[in-house]
């Protein structure tokens, strides 16, 4: 899935000395094994050499010392990192704005009030439609009540909250309801698009994509709701293809990062090419590697050959060194 910034963050990223958002993916280990997943994330599936707890408070160090104003932690799924809120403590009181990504499996009343107690400002809960059965298709042995309660309890403990909703062939009916659900449960923000042809998806394409038709259908009720909502739910989808929004980032590369589970840094995360690695490197040669590597002719070869075939972003855990 895409990154999508905060509003304050339109700085390109060559106008600035260090980053303003790092997109953090702490493990691929999840506790579903979900049929669109880019990541390819699920039980068992954590890298082999995922950071070390001492080389994740190195990381964490660098990003406060560099004075990165965002940092959003996701995986896999990063309630099951082992050092999560020893990581969040090391930010606390440190200026840094924190974000947490969860499938919604997790949220008990205790862990929410931990997120609470460790200055999480929001953390965005995946929340694919509003019938359990549609649920369970995508995310398999997925419940949907613990999403919710899960919302609730985030609420409740004085977190804010936004939804991201993947859009399938089953699903997609449901959005309008899943945005009703959003507001009434008091999530600020929703956030959707199409599904990538990568990772999990390629083997269950057939199965999961909607079809152009329901697509229509699909974000015409989203931005219904996006109108009906206006002022209480910030909405935020993509509806044009893979191929113009990275276009756009590489005309005006995004002042961000995404580090993998490993420490090794991306340009985005549509995008197949690596420009450094936090294990080795400090967060300032990281960083001038990334201004230069959004130059590299590979990138926009890349985007090309997506502009010929979309389905070649399938590639795209086939990692390139720039």
């Amino acid at each position: 899935m895409s990154v999508v910034l905060p509003e304050s963050l339109g700085a390109e990223a060559a106008d600035l000395k260090s980053p303003l958002y790092a997109a953090w993916q702490l493990t691929n280990e999840c506790d579903l094994r979900c049929r669109h997943c880019i990541e390819g994330s699920g039980p068992g599936e954590a890298f082999p050499d995922e950071l070390s707890s001492r080389e994740a408070f190195r990381v964490a160090d660098e990003l406060i010392a560099g004075e990165v104003p965002y940092v959003a932690f996701s995986g896999g799924e990063p309630l099951l990192h082992p050092g999560l809120f020893d990581l969040l403590d090391r930010f606390r009181g440190q200026g840094v704005g924190l974000k947490l990504e969860t499938n919604g499996q997790r949220l008990d009343p205790a862990t929410c009030g931990r997120l609470a107690d460790a200055q999480v400002k929001a953390v965005q809960v995946s929340l694919d439609g509003t019938s359990a059965q549609a649920l369970r298709r995508l995310r398999p042995k997925a419940s949907l009540r613990r999403v919710v309660e899960g919302i609730r309890s985030l609420r409740e403990a004085g977190v804010a909250v936004e939804v991201n909703f993947a859009p399938t062939r089953f699903n997609v009916a449901e959005v309008a309801g899943a945005m009703d659900l959003a507001v009434e449960t008091g999530a600020y923000a929703f956030y959707t698009g199409r599904l990538m042809y990568t990772g999990r998806a390629v083997s269950n394409w057939d199965r999961i994509a909607p079809s152009e038709a329901q697509y229509a259908g699909f974000f015409a009720a989203v931005k219904a709701k996006a109108r009906e909502y206006e002022g209480r739910l910030r909405v935020c989808y993509h509806e044009l293809g893979i191929v113009e929004e990275l276009r756009t980032r590489a005309a005006h590369p995004a002042a961000l990062i995404i580090i993998l589970p490993d420490g090794r840094v991306k340009l985005i995360n549509a995008l197949p090419f690596t420009c450094g690695d936090l294990r080795r490197q400090s967060l300032c040669e990281v960083w001038a590697h990334y201004q230069r590597a959004w130059k590299d002719p590979r990138v926009k070869g890349f985007i090309d050959e997506l502009a010929k075939d979309e389905k070649a972003i399938a590639k795209l855990h086939d990692w390139v060194a720039l």
